[in-house]
């Protein structure tokens, strides 16, 4: 068991090893604690996506633990075939789950998966492929791999937040094909589709089993959030869409260079909405 701050931990997963980070937050609060997996992005490390997020600032304010496995090559394998090493990265991500639960008091009903770009469209892969391990999930400029969602729907419901501007140009809200001015330099070989965000929205509510219209917000002045509720929490869908936004964590204050990756909201802080969301729901079944 560790203390309390961040720790480099050795893993082996499939012959390699493959070493994660693990944030305990102070000792006042050690006993069933939330555990919050952060997928980085494509070609940025977990110290820099930490950065980016904030998310073990709030960790150490709002009483979780946080868990930053590192894609090999920093690419992960969500289904789109970016990942030139093809690992079982849910497999590898399930034993990061295995091993902070071993080190840590974690809640095994209170565990999430929190992610941007590729990382995003991993959590969406593991939400797919990963049942009964995860309490919910929050998705930043990513949705899934259309290879991943071709089979038929998973049995159970699981809460979803989506964040999504409407000029992402490398997750494109459409799911169209990428257009950015990195595409070339990152994307070197074919990749496959993502779902667009409102076919992702239609997966989840046939999911969650919701019907019905969602209550809509305006935040001032991009900002409009929907959210449906189904016969539980877990049923629980909230799409936020930027308008304007681009591939870029609303609220940061991470230097993202806009000629590349568009206008970044400051309407909301997409760290403190997706520890919100996220926090608000416990697995019925541990």
């Amino acid at each position: 068991m560790i203390t309390t701050g961040s720790a480099a931990i050795p893993l082996t997963h499939d012959g390699r090893e493959r070493p994660y980070i693990l944030h305990v937050p102070p000792a006042t609060i050690l006993a069933g604690l939330p555990l919050v997996l952060e997928l980085h992005g494509r070609g940025i490390d977990v110290e820099r996506f930490d950065q980016l997020t904030g998310f073990r600032r709030l960790a150490d304010e709002a009483g979780f633990a946080v868990a930053l496995p590192s894609a090999v090559g920093e690419i992960w394998n969500d289904g789109r075939g970016l990942s030139r090493a093809a690992t079982d990265d849910v497999g590898y991500l399930g034993a990061v789950i295995d091993d902070a639960v071993a080190r840590t008091p974690i809640d095994r009903r209170r565990i999430y998966v929190v992610g941007m770009s590729n990382g995003a469209t991993m959590a969406g892969r593991l939400a797919w492929e990963l049942p009964g391990r995860i309490a919910a999930i929050a998705q930043v400029a990513g949705t899934v791999a259309d290879s991943v969602v071709s089979g038929d729907l998973p049995g159970s419901p699981l809460p979803v937040l989506q964040i999504h501007g409407s000029a992402d140009r490398y997750a494109r809200y459409d799911g169209e094909r990428p257009r950015g001015l990195l595409t070339r330099a990152v994307l070197r070989r074919p990749a496959g589709r993502s779902a667009g965000v409102e076919a992702w929205a239609r997966l989840w509510l046939a999911r969650n089993g919701v019907q019905g219209d969602p209550t809509v917000e305006l935040i001032p002045p991009d900002t409009t959030i929907r959210r449906w509720s189904g016969v539980s929490p877990a049923s629980d869908v909230a799409f936020y869409r930027v308008e304007g936004g681009g591939h870029t964590w609303p609220g940061t204050t991470f230097p993202l260079p806009r000629l590349l990756f568009g206008p970044t909201s400051h309407t909301f802080s997409a760290t403190e909405v997706s520890w919100a969301f996220l926090s608000a729901h416990v697995r019925e079944a541990a």
